[in-house]
């Protein structure tokens, strides 16, 4: 059979390009805010308004007149170019019925004719400085949704981040700021939403309350040097991250949760749920606004985050936990960087050749070896949430003694309204917390509270290939020299220790398996690099079971709880998942 296509008819040609012209249209007004205002004549229009003008413009004309000449990037282009839009950022003012609302201009021929409410000088300007700048269209937060209509709410608060993106510009208007020291202090770096509309836009204009520039300059305002140095300073915002900010979380580095909810930690909104809502668009979540859950929506938040990354800094919060959910946090302050002094760093890892040492390849026993290759081969699948509970694999140390620091009985809270506790857990040394509410004492006896500190299981703890290539290489060890080999061990005595590498095994391990060939393709080196890192000081959480049987607690502490293992003791803990309310 023959494979010949007659060409299509100049007609079925025309047809075919002009739905790929529509279908591009429909894609641009499909990303765009659903409203603009057009700062020729100041009127607000819709998207089926937005269509209209585009239809009537020249530019659409000159496509329709060459459409069958016309290819897919003429036609991308001409569309971007007519609809590119400038979006506001400002501080709302302090008396919300001061600001311009989408009752207030809709059906208005021209917001430039517009005396009240106060607000609309502010609002005009914006337009006027916009259409200065051969920009048509305008978008306002305050006049640009129809906050009545939840739907439209709903779609505006997720889609903003992205409307902001694809922004022409962005004109950042400071009611606050004359001079540099004022730019500094403006009360628009506070703010919660305004936290996106300075990373999201690529082009980005500041203006002093006079309405002239910050700056004498075009160009992008967050590329100036001295602009961007004062921004990174009082945001504590990276300078890259200010203009090579990429939404979402994927492939994403370690402590990257903590970091951007670092950004939001001491900012404001008029309504808690916003402080939720406004990070949508920077961790690239989608869920639904709903008004009225309070606090809820925060722990909602960082539920969404849990499901898109294994970042375990999402967890490395302090203060207070949800009361919906104890192992998240009550609110983005808990995220606040740590002032200088207030809490041990952690250690890096020492040099391979330790870790690799015959002395530790000593202490690690062949049953111990044997149940780390397991867990190297089989590692937990991650922290799940069901049935209002969080199932998280963990390192588990059981508490053996919790004290209040001060000896003073029965236990006070102290003046600012806190109290220190000193917690002793198997295989770890004492640690210091603080805490703001008086916790129940362990007594002998079935009812006593049961406490744990515990370790969140890291597929980062595993060593890679190049790791233990290192350590190989490092030692002279290889795949062969000088392995430690199971079964091989002595000075063991009736209760399982080891007495010349100091291991206490713990009475789960099952001596009496043998190493499969897999279990046994893993290094010895691997092993030892796997226990040399759970050796190194951890952000631990304290968890509290109130009665047995019932889901355990995370506590809420003033400072993060960095454990230190136990000096003399080299001790492998399998992994547990426990139920966490």
């Amino acid at each position: 059979m023959s494979s010949y296509q007659e060409p299509l008819s100049d007609e079925a040609r025309t047809k075919k390009q002009e739905e790929l012209f529509h279908s591009i249209i429909d894609d641009k007004l499909g990303d765009i805010p659903v409203r603009l205002i057009d700062t020729t004549s100041g009127k607000l229009c819709s998207t089926g308004e937005l269509h209209a003008h585009f239809k009537e413009s020249r530019s659409y004309m000159e496509v329709e007149m060459k459409i069958l000449r016309a290819n897919q990037k003429v036609m991308k282009a001409t569309v971007d170019a007519f609809f590119e839009y400038a979006m506001f950022s400002h501080r709302w003012s302090t008396t919300i019925d001061d600001e311009p609302t989408y009752d207030h201009i809709k059906g208005e021929e021209s917001i430039y004719d517009l005396k009240t409410p106060p607000g609309i000088d502010k609002l005009q300007q914006f337009c006027k400085v916009a259409r200065e700048n051969q920009f048509r269209w305008a978008w306002s937060d305050t006049c640009c949704i129809d906050k009545t209509n939840n739907v439209e709410l709903q779609e505006s608060i997720i889609s903003m981040f992205s409307w902001y993106r694809l922004s022409s510009v962005t004109i950042v208007y400071l009611s606050d700021v004359i001079d540099e020291e004022s730019f500094r202090n403006s009360v628009w770096f506070t703010r919660g939403w305004t936290l996106q509309e300075l990373i999201a836009p690529r082009l980005v204009w500041f203006y002093k309350k006079d309405w002239t520039p910050y700056i004498d300059s075009k160009q992008n305002h967050k590329e100036d040097p001295r602009v961007v140095k004062t921004i990174s300073e009082v945001t504590s915002i990276d300078r890259t991250v200010l203009n090579q900010f990429v939404p979402g979380l994927r492939d994403v580095g370690s402590d990257e949760v903590k970091k951007r909810m670092s950004w939001l930690a001491s900012r404001k909104t008029a309504k808690i749920e916003d402080m939720a809502y406004c990070m949508m668009g920077i961790f690239g979540v989608h869920m639904p606004v709903m008004y009225g859950e309070r606090k809820n929506a925060f722990v909602r938040l960082q539920k969404e985050i849990m499901t898109l990354t294994d970042d375990l800094s999402l967890f490395d919060w302090v203060g207070e936990p949800s009361e919906l959910h104890s192992y998240f946090a009550s609110h983005p302050s808990c995220f606040a960087n740590a002032p200088a002094g207030s809490g041990r760093s952690l250690s890096k890892l020492s040099h391979p050749r330790l870790f690799a040492s015959k002395v530790f390849a000593s202490a690690v026993g062949s049953t111990i070896r044997m149940n780390i290759k397991k867990l190297l081969l089989d590692p937990p699948h991650g922290h799940f949430i069901a049935n209002g509970k969080m199932n998280i694999p963990l390192f588990v140390h059981e508490v053996t003694n919790l004290i209040p620091a001060d000896a003073t009985c029965p236990p006070t809270l102290n003046d600012d309204g806190s109290i220190d506790y000193l917690v002793t857990a198997e295989g770890l040394a004492e640690v210091k917390f603080t805490t703001h509410k008086l916790l129940p004492i362990m007594f002998n006896g079935e009812n006593s509270p049961c406490y744990r500190l515990v370790r969140m299981w890291d597929s980062k703890l595993i060593p890679s290939e190049d790791d233990v290539k290192k350590v190989d290489e490092e030692t002279g060890s290889g795949s062969g020299d000088g392995e430690h080999r199971d079964g091989d061990d002595e000075h063991h005595d009736g209760d399982g220790k080891h007495h010349e590498g100091f291991i206490h095994t713990p009475h789960w391990l099952d001596k009496s398996d043998v190493l499969s060939p897999m279990t046994a393709a893993v290094s010895h080196n691997a092993v030892v690099t796997f226990m040399s890192r759970l050796r190194q000081p951890f952000v631990a959480q304290l968890l509290i079971q109130t009665k047995q049987g019932r889901p355990y607690e995370r506590v809420g502490t003033r400072e993060r709880l960095i454990a230190v293992p136990s000096s003399g003791s080299i001790t492998f803990r399998g992994i547990r998942t426990l139920s966490v309310r």
